[in-house]
């Protein structure tokens, strides 16, 4: 989540999980909200709803549809191979659906 910029951080646990120091852990998160709040501080509203905003639109845009997630006018569809594996296997999937439902068919009369 983190490469993908779904999230900003990660806040580290105590060894054994969150449960096993409470103090640790809500220090570490009020360090960490604080951190990403003062990152607004001198923004105005507007700018506000913009960070926001991109940053939502850009969550996976390096690992999905653009070369450049600086620039979101870029978004076009990656190319694949799905329509050409499915494309040279038509006939196979055909066949085996044949086979299938004559082996029902058969099965249904005897």
């Amino acid at each position: 989540m983190l490469e993908l910029k779904v999230i900003d951080e990660i806040i580290q646990e105590p060894l054994g999980g969150a449960h096993r120091d409470r103090d640790m852990m809500l220090e570490g998160l009020r360090q960490s909200i604080s951190k990403n709040l003062d990152y607004f501080k001198d923004l105005s509203s507007e700018e506000i709803m913009n960070e926001r905003k991109n940053k939502f639109l850009k969550i996976g845009r390096n690992k999905g549809f653009v070369s450049n997630p600086e620039d979101l006018s870029t978004l076009t569809a990656k190319p694949n191979n799905f329509d050409n594996i499915i494309k040279s296997k038509k006939f196979l999937i055909g066949s085996a659906v044949a086979v299938v439902l004559l082996s029902l068919i058969a099965f249904t009369l005897f």
